[in-house]
């Protein structure tokens, strides 16, 4: 089980340093606007809007008559600097239920911190009115893989087969992403900056830290290696 606790405080702390340091988030919210396939819905659902960067994207491109974020911090702030007629709600969407149906649900680099990804992604299918479209980006199987051989840390991130049972028939995109840092303490308050430190459950002492990034330094060349994902279903 994540500890959701931990994932708001760090990403709480983020918010000012976030969109500074978040180039992957970036690129993946400009290669997901993309890959939707109409300009024109009334009803949007986003999960995990936080500082709205996709929101913002959403804006600019996609004409809607509705349009629900939902985070689990308050970043209300944030969304109302971008358009004051989208409706915010503060909640995980583990918890959120909703009582009406969307014609775009979408997520940006968020549901690798559910604890149940194939529910969540159940339940967003059943929330999507006829032809609706949910279009989401994640991190692929092996995302990060200097970090798990290093560190020993990761998330349980989804496998495509198992996405493809659930989402028949959709659009599946797999694209790496490589950071290069000048030093390795610069790679760790990428980590902290970006609120991804919440990955790891048990802080590691100063020692084990400043000794695996010698050993990071040293292997890897401060290169880091992001596996986005790209999903885009159509309920036909």
């Amino acid at each position: 089980m994540l500890n959701k606790e931990l994932i708001k405080k760090n990403f709480q702390k983020s918010t000012t340093t976030y969109n500074d340091n978040a180039q992957i988030q970036i690129k993946m919210a400009q290669e997901l606007i993309k890959l939707i396939p109409d300009l024109n819905y009334d009803k949007i659902l986003e999960i995990g809007s936080y500082t709205g960067i996709l929101t913002q994207l959403i804006c600019q491109k996609i004409e809607f008559k509705s349009y629900l974020a939902l985070d689990i911090i308050d970043s209300k702030k944030f969304i109302d600097k971008i358009n004051k007629n989208i409706s915010f709600i503060q909640e995980d969407i583990e918890d959120f239920q909703a009582y009406q149906k969307f014609d775009l649900i979408v997520a940006n680099a968020s549901l690798q911190w559910c604890d149940d990804f194939y529910s969540v992604i159940k339940k967003l299918k059943s929330y999507l009115n006829k032809n609706g479209v949910l279009a989401f980006s994640i991190f692929s199987n092996n995302n990060l893989p200097e970090i798990k051989d290093i560190f020993k840390i990761s998330l349980n991130y989804p496998e495509i087969d198992k996405i493809k049972e659930i989402l028949p028939k959709a659009l599946i995109k797999e694209k790496k992403e490589t950071i290069t840092f000048k030093t390795s303490k610069e790679l760790l308050k990428h980590f902290s900056l970006t609120g991804v430190n919440s990955i790891n459950k048990n802080a590691l002492t100063y020692s084990e830290i400043k000794a695996n990034l010698k050993i990071f330094e040293e292997k890897y060349k401060n290169n880091l290696t992001y596996l986005p994902l790209y999903i885009v279903f159509k309920n036909n």
